[in-house]
């Protein structure tokens, strides 16, 4: 395992419908913590969610496992999570990733398990197979493990991401789910499944230490068009005129992969972190926020627009 990998810690914890507004000012303590330390890159919280998700969720993203360490032995965290568990009288999950440049892909679902010591190669072995099978299904993006952490956590932690909440729901109700788990139970202690994220929304849900409430279905719109055409525009002007001699079903398919890509990995994250501030506006229409969000977005149109329409001219 390497020092400068990347590292979160994922806390789940059940707490009665009613007391969501204290549990928020929880975590916010817990982020000021986080703050005070160094690495941080990213919190997130994810409210639950009706049949999907009954726990609050936290994720707290750090540049290296040993500044994820200073932040779990901070005698103000360790103080936090017990006021926790004895506030809602119910135990604070924890789990440790390692290298989670991926974790706020679509539709996360992070898996701890305590292997029983004598199964340890039995375990492995099995592990290899979910790897295998799992990789055959749609809407598979990749998964990681964490292997245990000494002196951190005795847990095995497995990370799957899927494209979708309809992907993930189809492998876990699929046979070969259901055999691979009936025949791995006897090597665990015990389990623990935590589901993160519900869907496309999470790409634009990075809202550094506030709630994970979705951003507006205009604004959602607006942020994707301003990405989405001058990938497009790039494409047809540069990429197109290389493929010309190709099927024209051949040719579109490569040049909406090849869109899907860019989007995905460096597009829709740069530009949500770049308007954090207006997508996670709650404030109102009229809001300077949302006033002057809009209207940057309407003039990087116009720029991009103007910019390509001359580039078409000179070539």
């Amino acid at each position: 395992m390497e020092e400068n990998s990347n590292a979160s810690v994922v806390l789940s914890q059940e707490v009665p419908t009613h007391r969501g507004t204290s549990y928020r000012k929880w975590h916010q303590k817990l982020v000021d913590v986080a703050l005070s330390c160094d690495g941080l890159i990213e919190v997130n919280l994810f409210e639950p969610v009706s049949d999907v998700q009954k726990e609050w969720v936290q994720l707290f993203q750090f540049e290296t496992i040993k500044q994820l360490e200073i932040f779990l032995d901070n005698s103000t965290y360790k103080y936090l999570i017990v006021s926790a568990e004895e506030n809602y009288g119910v135990k604070v999950g924890q789990q440790i990733i390692v290298d989670t440049c991926q974790m706020t892909m679509p539709v996360t679902l992070v898996v701890s398990k305590r292997v029983k010591s004598k199964f340890l190669r039995e375990y492995k072995k099995w592990q290899s197979e979910i790897d295998e099978m799992v990789a055959k299904f749609p809407g598979f993006m990749g998964s990681d493990v964490t292997r245990p952490i000494q002196g951190v956590q005795d847990e095995w932690v497995v990370v799957l991401r899927f494209n979708s909440t309809r992907h993930l729901e189809n492998w876990l109700g699929s046979d070969e789910h259901r055999r691979l788990m009936n025949k791995g139970r006897r090597f665990f202690e015990d389990v623990s499944i935590k589901r993160i994220g519900h869907g496309f929304e999470d790409w634009l849900a990075h809202v550094r230490g506030k709630t994970r409430a979705s951003p507006s279905q205009w604004k959602i719109a607006m942020l994707i068009l301003l990405v989405l055409y001058p990938i497009v525009m790039a494409s047809t002007d540069w990429i197109f005129p290389f493929l010309n001699h190709w099927p024209l079903a051949y040719s579109t398919f490569v040049t909406n992969a090849l869109t899907v890509f860019l989007l995905i990995r460096f597009a829709i994250p740069m530009a949500t972190r770049k308007f954090n501030f207006w997508l996670s506006d709650k404030s109102g229409r009229l809001s300077r926020k949302n006033v002057m969000g809009t209207v940057v977005v309407i003039l990087l149109y116009i720029i991009s627009v103007f910019f390509f329409s001359w580039l078409g001219k000179m070539m």
